[in-house]
């Protein structure tokens, strides 16, 4: 063998020896083979939301593309969006909510909290068994307010889930805004499936909108402040239109064979019951006929049941656009009343023996 020949081969050699060697060391744990998240591309159109981030709201476009390097698509929210319990008929969605649980943990709650409802329904004109309602209904009072990261929800709905992506690209510039001003580290709030929040479950356009400092301390706490919460729903309900001293629901008799026409016209409150009566639904409630109304339906195991839903009911849609929420706020809101009245006049038999 030649002195090149030999010179060529140990050449080879040493560079297969350094090839495997960088092969391996590559290999090992802690090597670096991606770069880190916060400097990997991210998808085009999280791209494009962060730009309008940028421009509309003067955020850091670096700060952002770290925040959004670390978001998860959620799968679970996907399957939760798709079936929700409000879905339900209301003959299965009724046991749900209104509960033994929720009666009973309604009337300890108003018990615990009774001066700040007070002074809520005097600010307001919304009972204090309404604004508990809407509490129980949405997490028992505090013990379900949500394990998902709120920016993976409202991420996972908006560039995952075409079906609602304007609603929820909106709620998702509505958080972002709102972790700035309330200087959160929008990585760690937890909430719904939705993206909802705190123990009154506001979507953040709502929180921004609605939520009050309803004890003056600087803060506005919907996790756990109970003025804060309490507050709020009231804010919320008042600016929805709620009337102080004014019915919810009535039961409706129909007598017309063209009812789905009539229940088709929306649940926003626009004849009075007396131009309802003049269709052929009328109610046995003691309620004045100039009062404005919807004719809406509950689904039952036999049929369909027919009520008047007035200016409140629609209020309470406004806070969730679903009849059966709206009702079960109200069947809540009476059960609790009864088991306190009930609790109340007991405690008075028992002293007065």
């Amino acid at each position: 063998m030649s002195h090149a020949t030999g010179r060529a081969m140990k050449s080879v050699t040493l560079k297969a020896g350094l090839l495997a060697a960088t092969l391996w060391i590559t290999s090992q744990p802690g090597w670096a083979q991606t770069p880190p998240p916060e400097v990997r591309p991210l998808r085009p159109e999280m791209e494009k939301f962060i730009d309008q981030m940028v421009q509309a709201h003067g955020f850091d476009a670096k700060a952002l593309r770290q925040v959004f390097a670390k978001v998860q698509t959620s799968q679970g929210v996907t399957r939760a969006i798709a079936a929700p319990s409000t879905s339900k008929p209301w003959y299965e969605f009724k046991p749900l909510f209104v509960d033994s649980l929720r009666i009973s943990g309604g009337v300890k709650y108003w018990n615990d909290n009774a001066e700040v409802l007070e002074r809520a329904r005097k600010e307001f004109g919304v009972p204090e068994s309404i604004i508990v309602a809407v509490i129980g209904i949405e997490t028992r009072y505090g013990k379900r307010t949500g394990n998902f990261r709120v920016i993976d929800a409202l991420s996972t709905l908006t560039f995952d889930a075409p079906a609602r992506a304007d609603y929820f690209r909106k709620e998702l510039e509505q958080f972002l805004l709102l972790a700035r001003e309330q200087q959160w580290d929008p990585l760690s709030i937890n909430g719904s499936f939705a993206g909802a929040m705190g123990m009154p479950q506001f979507m953040p356009t709502s929180y921004r909108r609605y939520a009050i400092d309803f004890n003056a301390d600087g803060h506005t706490d919907l996790w756990n402040d109970s003025a804060d919460i309490i507050g709020s729903i009231g804010s919320y309900l008042h600016q929805s239109g709620w009337k102080e001293a004014t019915p919810i629901v009535a039961p409706a008799r129909v007598d017309t064979a063209d009812w789905k026409a009539l229940v088709d016209l929306g649940l926003k409150p626009t004849l009075t019951l007396e131009q309802w009566k003049m269709r052929g639904v009328d109610t046995l409630a003691n309620v004045q006929v100039s009062l404005p109304a919807s004719l809406f339906t509950l689904d039952l195991s036999g049929g369909p049941e027919f009520w008047f839903g007035f200016e409140n009911f629609y209020a309470i849609l406004q806070y969730n656009r679903s009849r059966n929420y709206a009702m079960a706020v109200n069947d809540l809101a009476n059960e609790i009343v009864r088991e306190r009245e009930r609790i109340s006049a007991s405690v008075s038999s028992n002293g007065a023996q």
